[in-house]
C-alpha cells in the first residue's frame, strides 16, 4: 500500500508543480480561480472515507496537527482511501463536565478538527458573558459564512484569564460559550451544528499586570470547521507518536485569517488620600475590596508598603 501511496504522492508532487507554474507565471483572477477549484478537487480525494479500519492520532512533526493514520485494517473497507486525512486539532474528552471521570484506557467523545473554514475570537469584559456591541457585526458575519456552509459545524471554546478559580472559571467559560450559542440560535442556526467546550483559564497566558494581554484571554473563540466525533481514550492520546508527514504534493485547505472584536481596556489615575487603604480602594473603583491584592500587584513600583499608604500617592486603576 504504501508503495502505491508514494507513487501518488510523486504524481501529484508534478501536478502541483506544473500547476503553480501555470497560474504564477500568467497569473490572471480566472486561472487562480481555476487552480483553486483543481485544489479543492484534488483535496476530496484525500478525504477519509468510510472504512472499518482501526485509526489513531499520529503527531506531525513539523506542523501543529496530526495525521489520523489507520494501526489496523478493515475486513470491509481495509484503509479508506489512502490510509491518512490531516487534522488541525484534536479535542479529547470534550464532554468530560456532562460525565462521571474517566475510567483508564476507557474511549471518551472526542472531536477531530478536518478543515477550518473560519477562526473567530470573542472578547468579553472582566468576571462578564454578556456580549459586547463590538461582537455583534461579525457574529452577525459568520452566520452568513455558516449558512453558506451547511455541512459545518460552529465550535466554541470558552476562555478566561488566569484570576480566580479553576472551577469558576471553567462555568464562566461555559458561559460566555453558551452567550455565542444563544446568539446564533436567535438567528436560527440549528443547535445540531454547535458545540461548546469550556477551558476555563487553562489556556490563560498572560500575568495580571498585562491588561491587554489578559483581554486576549478573555475570549470566546470558535471555529467554523468540518468536525467529526469519535471515541479516543486518554492512553491513545498519550502515546501518540510524532512522525514525518507523507504529503508531499498533496494539498491542504486552510483559512489563515482570524478574525477578532478590538481590545477595550484602559486605565486611570488615583490619588491616594490620607487614611486610604488598598481595600477601601479597590472596593470603590473595582467592586471589591478583595481585589486588593491585583491592584497592588498593578502598583508595585508606585506602592512601598501596601500596608502604609502615602497621601499624594498617583496608582493605576485598570478598567476592563
Amino acid at each position: 500500500m504504501l508503495n502505491i501511496t508514494k507513487k501518488v504522492f510523486v504524481l501529484i508532487l508534478i501536478f502541483s508543480f506544473i500547476a503553480n507554474s501555470y497560474v504564477y507565471g500568467r497569473g490572471g483572477k480566472e486561472r487562480a480561480a481555476r487552480k483553486q477549484r483543481e485544489i479543492e478537487k484534488m483535496q476530496k480525494r484525500f478525504e477519509w472515507w468510510p472504512t472499518d479500519a482501526t485509526p489513531r492520532p499520529v503527531k506531525d512533526k513539523y506542523r501543529s496537527g496530526y495525521w489520523w493514520w489507520p494501526t489496523r485494517p478493515g475486513e470491509i473497507t481495509p484503509w479508506g482511501n489512502r490510509g491518512y486525512v490531516y487534522l488541525y486539532k484534536i479535542i479529547y474528552d470534550y464532554k468530560a463536565e456532562e460525565l462521571p471521570p474517566a475510567k483508564p484506557e476507557e474511549p471518551r467523545p472526542s472531536l477531530l478538527i478536518k478543515k477550518i473554514i473560519k477562526n473567530i475570537k470573542v472578547y468579553f469584559d472582566f468576571d462578564k458573558a454578556g456580549i459586547r456591541d463590538d461582537a455583534v457585526v461579525i457574529l452577525e458575519r459568520a452566520v452568513k459564512t455558516l449558512k453558506k456552509n451547511p455541512e459545518a459545524t460552529i465550535l466554541i471554546t470558552g476562555n478566561c484569564d488566569r484570576r480566580g478559580p479553576e472551577a469558576y472559571n471553567l462555568k464562566l467559560g461555559k458561559r460566555r460559550g453558551d452567550a455565542i450559542k444563544n446568539f446564533m440560535l436567535e438567528r436560527n442556526v440549528s443547535p445540531e451544528h454547535i458545540l461548546i467546550v469550556s477551558r476555563g483559564k487553562l489556556d490563560a497566558v498572560a500575568p495580571i499586570t498585562d491588561l491587554v494581554g489578559m483581554q486576549k484571554d478573555r475570549n470566546a473563540q470558535f471555529m467554523i470547521a468540518e468536525v467529526q466525533e469519535v471515541m479516543l481514550s486518554k492512553r491513545e492520546i498519550d502515546s501518540t507518536e510524532e512522525a514525518v508527514p507523507l504529503e508531499e504534493g498533496k494539498y491542504i485547505l486552510e483559512k489563515k485569517e482570524v478574525v477578532e472584536t478590538e481590545v477595550r481596556v484602559s486605565t486611570k489615575e488615583y490619588i491616594i488620600k490620607k487614611n486610604d487603604s488598598l481595600w477601601d480602594i479597590a472596593k470603590e473603583q473595582l467592586g471589591s475590596g478583595h481585589r486588593w491584592k491585583y491592584l497592588y500587584e498593578l502598583n508595585k513600583d508606585r506602592i512601598k508598603n501596601p500596608d502604609r499608604l502615602e497621601a499624594g500617592t498617583s496608582i493605576i486603576i485598570p478598567i476592563e
